[in-house]
């Protein structure tokens, strides 16, 4: 996909289109929940492969030109797992990317070194490409690409309570929210985050935006199963069964290396109308990005946040940045 050129942004500009419905009170984020609107999840993917500087220096710019968003980050305890990691040097290198009012959540992918270093047992089958072969060298790290519902609840409580505590220890705090590595959050995920004590999940996505990239892989197809029924106007809700306690916050405008800024203004639109016909219940718009890829992508949700603030405040429609528990549950 070609990456769209961000738009000239103003700092200014955008604390002023926060507070777009604000009929003379303060913009204060209390007072835009307390008015109903739009209620913005803006996320980041942590895949647990590498910390690149130049992906950093893009989160760093990120958090300059938008200090009014919190960003809900998926951390990965991969990085420290990886042959010769330096933790100091892992944890010095994840802060750059955050913001002090950012959310820390957990994100987890199939990684050999990450299982076996939880004390489960590394499984390297099956895969999203749906070849017999893993892409990336095990003499390294590998395993992004298997799904985590391939491994049972227990297995998967190993790598979530090591996960959390290597996280935890290294002062990011204890995780309540969690995406899926590939959105397959199926079965022994949700049993295993809600035996782990989690309260948010953010894997559903319309497999609709994942078509143009993934169409003809395995994953895709398990996805548009798995999700079936989400779309870009699906909103948070209660989840019943195996997952009971757990509240999904659908991915309704997906990742940045899938859809361009076009396309999640789009979702936002979709959104806004909705909320314009029935004020009397806020919607939740979920957009985002991998922080392996920021340097490439986040222009794109640069561009996308400058439209949609200035569409709200066209609208007067309050739009707030908000994180897991902020959100409104239907």
């Amino acid at each position: 996909m070609k990456l769209l050129r961000a738009l000239p942004i103003l700092v200014l500009g955008l604390t002023a289109a926060c507070s777009g419905g604000n009929d003379g009170e303060d913009g204060s984020e209390d007072d835009l929940r307390k008015k109903r609107g739009i209620q913005l999840v803006v996320t980041v993917d942590w895949e647990g492969s590498d910390l690149k500087d130049e992906n950093l220096r893009a989160m760093e710019g990120f958090h300059q030109k938008f200090p009014e968003v919190k960003l809900v980050q998926f951390l990965n305890a991969a990085y420290y797992t990886k042959p010769g990691a330096v933790p100091a040097k892992v944890t010095a290198q994840i802060q750059r990317g955050l913001g002090a009012k950012d959310e820390r959540g957990l994100h987890i992918h199939g990684w050999k070194r990450l299982f076996e270093a939880s004390g489960a047992t590394f499984l390297s089958t099956p895969n999203f490409w749906g070849t017999s072969e893993l892409s990336d060298s095990c003499t390294y790290d590998c395993g992004h690409e298997v799904p985590l519902n391939a491994y049972s609840s227990a297995e998967l409580q190993k790598v979530v309570r090591f996960s959390v505590k290597t996280l935890s220890s290294q002062g990011f705090g204890t995780a309540q929210s969690f995406r899926c590595g590939g959105w397959m959050a199926e079965g022994s995920v949700m049993s295993a985050l809600r035996a782990e004590g989690f309260r948010y999940e953010h894997s559903a996505v319309p497999a609709k935006f994942l078509q143009g990239e993934i169409g003809t892989l395995p994953l895709w197809r398990w996805v548009d199963a798995l999700w079936d029924g989400t779309t870009e106007l699906s909103q948070p809700s209660k989840l019943q069964g195996p997952a009971d306690g757990l509240t999904e916050i659908a991915d309704n405008g997906a990742l940045a290396d899938y859809v361009t800024a076009d396309e999640m203004v789009s979702v936002y639109e979709a959104n806004q109308r909705a909320f314009l016909a029935d004020r009397t219940k806020s919607r939740v718009v979920s957009i985002g990005f991998h922080q392996e890829t920021a340097a490439r992508y986040l222009g794109r949700v640069e561009e996308a946040l400058t439209r949609i603030y200035a569409s709200a405040k066209t609208a007067n429609v309050p739009v707030v940045s908000s994180t897991s528990s902020e959100v409104t549950v239907r």
